[in-house]
Order: C-alpha cells, then sequence, then structure tokens
C-alpha cells in the first residue's frame, strides 16, 4: 500500500501529504518545526494511499507542530479514526488524537498505537513517517446489525485487536431482548450511552466487511 517510509523522493510538489497550511506564518512556525515538516514530506512523498486527508496546524493550546492524518470509510464517507503527531523541540510524540477542529490532543493515557522518539529534524520525521504508515494500514471492518430488514447497529474496529472506534445503536429498531441484555454494559446519567462493542455476546453481526487497511489474512 505504501512504498518505503523514506524512498528516492519524486514530484515532492505535488504530494498531497502533510502540505502546510495555506497562511503557515498564521501559525508561527520556527526553523526547527519548518525543518521537520520538510522532511516528513519527503518520507511521504512516494505514498500511494487512495484518497490521503492530512492536515499541518498548531495545536492552539500546545507549542507543538501537530501533523494529522484522516481515515474515513470510503464507501460511506464516515469519519473513523485521526492519527497525529505533536512534535516539539527534539521530541515527536504520536498517537490517535481527538478534539474538535484545531485541538488535536493526544490522550492522557496512551493508547497502544502510541509512538515517541527523539532527536534531531530528520530523525524525528523518519520516526513519525514510519509509524504513520504503519498505523495507516491497521485493517479496519465495519460490523452491521439488522431486524426485519434495517439496521439497528453498527460498529467499526480495528481488525487486529477488536478495539472499537466508531458506533450506532437504534434502540427503536433494534430487538427489544437485544437491547435488555445490553442494559448491564450501558453507560450515561439515565445508562442510554449503549456499549455496541458488547452486542456481539448477545448477537451475531449481519454483515462484516473490511473498509481499510492493509489485506486481512
Amino acid at each position: 500500500m505504501f512504498a518505503g517510509a523514506c524512498s528516492t523522493v519524486a514530484a515532492v510538489s505535488e504530494n498531497p501529504w502533510f502540505r502546510p497550511p495555506r497562511y503557515y506564518h498564521w501559525y508561527r512556525f520556527g526553523p526547527g518545526e519548518l525543518a521537520f515538516l520538510s522532511e516528513l514530506r519527503k518520507c511521504t512523498a512516494t505514498w500511494t494511499l487512495p484518497m490521503p486527508d492530512s492536515e499541518v496546524l498548531r495545536n492552539e493550546d500546545e507549542a507543538a507542530l501537530v501533523a494529522v492524518a484522516h481515515v474515513s470509510d470510503p464507501e460511506r464517507g464516515t469519519p473513523l479514526a485521526s492519527f497525529g503527531v505533536h512534535m516539539a523541540g527534539a521530541t515527536v510524540r504520536g498517537d490517535l488524537v481527538e478534539g474538535p477542529h484545531e485541538m488535536y490532543y493526544l490522550p492522557d493515557e496512551p493508547t497502544g498505537l502510541a509512538m515517541e522518539a527523539s532527536g534531531n529534524s530528520r530523525v524525528l520525521a523518519e520516526a513519525a513517517a514510519a509509524w504513520f504508515e504503519t498505523v495507516l494500514q491497521k485493517p479496519i471492518v465495519r460490523h452491521e446489525w439488522d431486524h426485519d430488514g434495517q439496521v439497528y447497529a453498527q460498529l467499526y474496529a480495528f481488525a487486529d485487536t477488536g478495539e472499537g472506534l466508531v458506533a450506532m445503536y437504534n434502540k427503536s429498531l433494534a430487538p427489544r431482548e437485544v437491547t435488555d441484555s445490553l442494559l448491564p454494559y450501558n453507560y450515561g446519567a439515565n445508562r442510554s450511552w449503549v456499549d455496541v462493542g458488547k452486542l456481539g455476546r448477545f448477537a451475531h453481526p449481519t454483515c462484516t466487511e473490511q473498509v481499510w487497511g492493509r489485506p486481512l489474512t
């Protein structure tokens, strides 16, 4: 799916990955940050992942350059995950990121996808590119459950770990016995947040389809 992380650079000017913001001077990137971004784009110049969606910015409340790549369901356009790195000084850290626009936080508790590296701009960029190359190939599947011909639940998850990403549950369409079985796993003040990740204990998915990542063996 990808070429090597730092293969021979070709047509860097046409590289769609991690383009500097149009008004990048607003972010006041320093020389080290600009050097990191330049090296990162060299490392990603030969990537061939379809429909790339990435951005570069500065987190509003952190002194760090942030590079983010977004993954969506190519068929339905559903946003699935945002992977990001924070580069500050001689350190780069990466993980799943979240938050509204321009507030891409790294989680307080690192996930199993977290990475950290130290070094000069080139070392940081190579580490970040290798990490992006790995996580952007993680296989993602879409599970769906239907009842009377209508989908009442949906779960996107990493196929290799089962970790859920995006979920939907419609109680008005779901079988009453399934909803009742899930009650012990619901959350929120009125227990209305259904943990779709537990649904497989009580009902097999009607359909499971891979939507992203390296082919499953």
